[in-house]
């Protein structure tokens, strides 16, 4: 019995000493290690795809929750592709992290990916940083009042919209003009958000054989006839340069940017009273 169970104990442990062997064999041929170095690598790649996801959504809710306002779709789309952005980065580097712990370099391949996205997509990433930017300054909610130069192009009037790829600005004169957020960011920008006072100046060719000094009281007058004109001691009429037949004449009054009226309607109210008001001059 001694002898059969010394037999069975020499037998189990030359068979886990072939088992080792083999295992060692196996996994000194390039072809298995090469195998169970890839098993490895994806199953690390598994565990960090899993952080990078926390991770993502965590570093997404601290950079948008000073500025995503709920219920705006748009904001909550652009926190969205944040994210994803994220993610989308923090897995390129666990890919490389998992294959070079096993020895594999993949930094070639990733660099490739990365430039070709990068080229692929820098229009609309520009877009989405620069959308950021936007959101994140308070002068440049919707509802506010800006001023906008695009090479000869002036636009004035109050920001619609923010998306991830364009600001949309209705201007005064009820134009819907859609803007790249990069171009906005790197426009020149004034704001009136806290603005509650504009001046509107009219410019106006007078005939020089009419009474001038008239002239400027009954468009001083007439301008401030409006309702829309406030702080009506402010309203100037003033002589910009003459010749033997024109007066060239400069009316400028204040209104409220918040009123909602476009400047273009106001001119019109305006240089339409005072074309009256010569045309009576001229009969007398």
């Amino acid at each position: 019995m001694t002898r059969y169970m010394n037999t069975l104990g020499s037998t189990v442990s030359n068979a886990k000493e072939t088992f080792l062997d083999t295992l060692v064999r196996l996994y000194q041929n390039p072809f298995v290690s090469k195998i169970i170095s890839i098993i490895l690598a994806i199953m690390i790649v598994f565990v960090l795809l899993a952080f990078s996801k926390m991770m993502a959504s965590y570093i997404k809710n601290k950079i948008t929750k000073g500025f995503v306002l709920k219920g705006n779709k748009s904001v909550e789309n652009v926190s969205s592709l944040i994210g994803d952005i994220i993610f989308y980065a923090l897995a390129m580097f666990s890919f490389y992290v998992s294959f070079s712990i096993v020895g594999i370099d993949i930094g070639l391949i990733l660099w490739g990916i990365s430039i070709g996205v990068g080229f692929a997509f820098r229009t609309t990433l520009t877009n989405l940083i620069s959308g950021i930017m936007i959101f994140s300054t308070k002068e440049y909610e919707p509802g506010s009042i800006v001023y906008i130069k695009l090479g000869k192009q002036e636009i004035l009037g109050k920001i619609e919209e923010v998306n991830m790829k364009d600001t949309i600005i209705r201007a005064f004169d009820f134009r819907r003009i859609v803007i790249p957020n990069s171009k906005f960011v790197n426009s020149l920008i004034k704001t009136y958000s806290l603005e509650s006072v504009l001046k509107l100046e009219i410019d106006l060719n007078i005939d020089i054989n009419l009474d001038i000094e008239k002239v400027i009281d009954v468009s001083l007058a007439k301008a401030n006839s409006y309702e829309f004109v406030i702080y009506k001691e402010y309203t100037q009429v003033l002589i910009d340069s003459f010749d033997q037949k024109v007066c060239k004449m400069k009316v400028s009054f204040c209104f409220n940017p918040n009123a909602g009226i476009p400047t273009d309607i106001m001119k019109s109210k305006v240089q339409a009273g005072l074309i009256e008001e010569y045309k009576k001059m001229a009969k007398i």
